[in-house]
C-alpha cells in the first residue's frame, strides 16, 4: 500500500507540471536565465563553488612556523624540567623527546639533524638543538615587525649557553636571560633561576605566537 501511496503522489506531481501553462514555463526560464547571470556577474557576493574544508583548514606557511616553534618551546621546557629534576644534563634523553624532535625535524626538512639525532643524545645537548631551530624560526626579518617580548624571548635563547656554563664569567649572562623574561631584579643568577623562567617563558611561548586568540 505504502508503494502505491508514493506512486500515486508521484503521478500527481507530474500531472500538475504538465497542466502548466506555456507562459508559466518561459517565466521559469527567464527567472533561471537570470539567476545564471547573477552568479556569473562580479558584482555576486561568491564567485565560483565554495571552497573545500581542506583549502580553508590548511595553514600557510607562517602558521606552520608557529606551530612547530611552539611545539619546540614544549620540548625545551620539558627537557629542562628534566634536566633541573636531577641536575644533570649530561644524561641520556628520554627516547620519547628524541622522537619528538626527530617528528620535529622532519616537519623542518631537516633529514641531516634527524639522522645525527641520536639515542644517546644528551639532555643539553637536545634542549641546544631546540633552542637553535627556536632562534631561527623566530628571529624576524629587519624589516618584519616584532614585539618587545618576543624580541626578549629570542635574546635569551641566545644566553642557553650560559645555563650550564661552570666558568664565572657565566653568572652575568645568567642574570640577562632571568631579567629579559621576567624583569625582576630580585632574582639571583643561578642556573636553576635562570632556567625556570626559561621554562616558564617556552610554556607561555603561545601567547606571543597567538597574540589574537588571546584578545578574541
Amino acid at each position: 500500500m505504502q508503494v502505491r501511496l508514493r506512486a500515486g503522489g508521484v503521478f500527481r506531481k507530474i500531472r500538475r507540471v504538465s497542466e502548466l501553462g506555456r507562459n508559466d514555463i518561459v517565466a521559469m526560464s527567464g527567472r533561471a536565465a537570470t539567476l545564471g547571470v547573477m552568479s556569473k556577474s562580479p558584482n555576486a557576493r561568491r564567485i565560483g563553488g565554495p571552497l573545500a574544508w581542506e583549502q580553508l583548514s590548511r595553514p600557510d606557511t607562517e602558521q606552520c612556523q608557529r606551530f612547530l616553534a611552539e611545539s619546540l618551546s614544549l620540548l625545551l621546557s620539558d627537557l629542562l624540567r628534566s634536566i633541573l629534576s636531577d641536575a644533570s644534563p649530561a644524561l641520556a634523553a628520554d627516547e620519547s623527546a628524541v622522537e619528538r624532535y626527530r617528528n620535529l625535524a622532519d616537519s623542518l626538512a631537516d633529514g641531516e639533524s634527524r639522522r645525527r639525532t641520536g639515542a644517546g643524545i644528551t639532555r643539553a645537548g637536545l634542549a641546544k638543538r631546540c633552542v637553535t631551530w627556536l632562534k631561527l624560526l623566530l628571529t624576524p626579518a629587519p624589516s618584519a615587525p616584532c614585539t618587545a617580548a618576543m624580541r626578549e624571548f629570542v635574546d635569551a635563547l641566545g644566553l642557553f649557553p650560559a645555563l650550564f656554563d661552570s666558568e664565572p664569567s657565566a653568572r652575568s649572562r645568567r642574570a640577562r636571560l632571568t631579567w629579559l623574561l621576567t624583569h625582576d631584579r630580585r632574582l639571583d643568577a643561578s642556573t636553576r633561576e635562570a632556567a625556570t623562567a626559561l621554562i616558564e617563558a617556552c610554556e607561555h611561548l603561545g601567547v606571543l605566537l597567538w597574540p589574537d586568540a588571546e584578545t578574541a
